[in-house]
């Protein structure tokens, strides 16, 4: 309780100052359904589950005024490291912690003040003739599975082999799948412990194949410079996501 207050405490005094920009970096490809529109416009309408939940965690930092940037990934990461930008989302890696600031506890990423959790899963045909059991397929030796460009490839940890096969948009993907061209895809079907079903999946006649292939953590990560600079308030943004996951907004864009 007497941590709640002096972050409340601080929240008021900061809000009578000038509020400090966080120049906030993120991809200039769409990658929902956390980011929206192909190109360097922040969008003003649905920009993306990603974008709403950082907007609503810095709204409750007067203290704080929300920049947003898009770019290359790559340029984001390197912005990042030289300070040019402030923050960006993304899960934790030795590189990254090399350049940049995550919430650790006992020398460790946090994990309860992670950005989300967020499980991904296989979807298939309803008429597909392999089955997958959480430990591998039956029914087939290699799976072509299609993901975006920008999503790193899948790695088997079974005896069958993950094929790749890239494409320019997420909705490029349901075309093959639907179409019978790829055995499958990935989509994110579990925020945390609760289940989603995203609305192209059902419409299209798919099925979600549980349990998940891979889970993944995402963590706001903040450039050194900013956290020497304003180590209070990026504190005070990772405290908050102990209780907000924004689990609501992603349902939401995943639903529509």
């Amino acid at each position: 309780m007497g941590r709640i207050l002096l972050l409340c405490s601080m929240t008021v005094a900061w809000s009578a100052q000038a509020a400090v920009p966080l120049q906030f970096c993120y991809e200039d490809k769409e990658l929902a359904p956390y980011y929206y529109g192909n190109s360097a416009e922040v969008r003003q309408q649905n920009p993306g589950a990603t974008i709403e939940h950082v907007q609503q965690l810095v709204a409750a930092v007067p203290a704080l005024e929300l920049k947003l940037i898009r770019l290359p990934w790559k340029r984001c990461l390197a912005s990042l490291a030289t300070g040019d930008v402030d923050a960006v989302v993304g899960s934790y890696s030795t590189e990254r912690a090399e350049f940049a600031v995550f919430p650790y506890r006992d020398g460790q990423p946090d994990p309860s003040r992670a950005f989300n959790l967020h499980h991904t899963c296989l979807v298939s045909r309803q008429d597909a003739p392999w089955q997958w059991t959480g430990e591998g397929f039956s029914g087939i030796d290699q799976l072509v599975v299609a993901r975006p460009l920008g999503y790193a490839p899948l790695k088997s940890k079974f005896p069958q082999k993950f094929t790749m096969h890239y494409t320019s948009s997420s909705d490029m993907d349901l075309d093959l799948l639907e179409k019978g061209r790829i055995h499958a895809i990935t989509r994110l079907c579990q925020i945390g412990d609760l289940k989603v079903s995203p609305a192209q999946i059902s419409l299209r006649g798919l099925k979600i194949l549980y349990p998940p292939l891979y889970d993944s953590r995402g963590y706001l990560i903040f450039s050194q410079k900013f956290y020497k600079q304003h180590q209070k308030l990026a504190e005070l943004l990772w405290q908050q996501q102990i209780q907000n996951k924004g689990t609501e907004i992603y349902r939401r864009y995943l639903e529509e």
